[in-house]
């Protein structure tokens, strides 16, 4: 433990000593702030895992109906993609049914934790949702966590 605590002192001294050199060797004119830096990078780089993350997310999800869950088929936790239409929008959760003039109570509520660009979307709209089924609420009302919802 010793040894690796020694290490890690060592590295950050040389660490240190290599900033200073550089340092002295960039002319002010040369000389980039630190946090524009970062940000483009990370603006950059978090654009590019953006669309990684949805690609692999919308890949390995598997298409459900209503009906699936309705039969206990779709387990907790699982990667799903549900199609439907927004007949309700209440506090961050949209309602969706496969057909919005059903009278049924084929409702599944989403609960809007995407990720990336946010737009409002209107009721009556129809979108494909990609994310996880967390279950049913407390009145048996089946939830889909939504991490990315494309408008069709």
């Amino acid at each position: 433990m010793k040894k690796a605590v020694i290490l890690l002192a060592a590295a950050f001294m040389l660490a240190a000593c290599n900033n200073a050199d550089k340092s002295e060797s960039v002319s002010d004119s040369d000389k980039k702030p630190a946090a524009a830096e970062s940000q483009e990078t990370a603006g950059s780089e978090s654009a590019d895992d953006q669309v990684g993350l949805e690609e692999g997310l919308k890949a390995d999800s598997t298409v459900i109906e209503y009906e699936d869950i309705a039969k206990g088929e779709v387990p907790a936790n699982t990667k799903v993609a549900f199609k439907g239409t927004v007949f309700a929008i209440e506090d961050g959760q949209y309602g969706l049914k496969n057909v919005v003039t059903d009278s049924s109570e084929e409702v599944l509520w989403v609960d809007d934790i995407r990720l990336g660009e946010r737009t409002e979307i209107p009721e009556g709209t129809s979108v494909t949702v990609y994310g996880s089924y967390t279950d049913t609420d407390e009145d048996g009302v089946p939830k889909v966590r939504a991490v990315f919802i494309d408008m069709n």
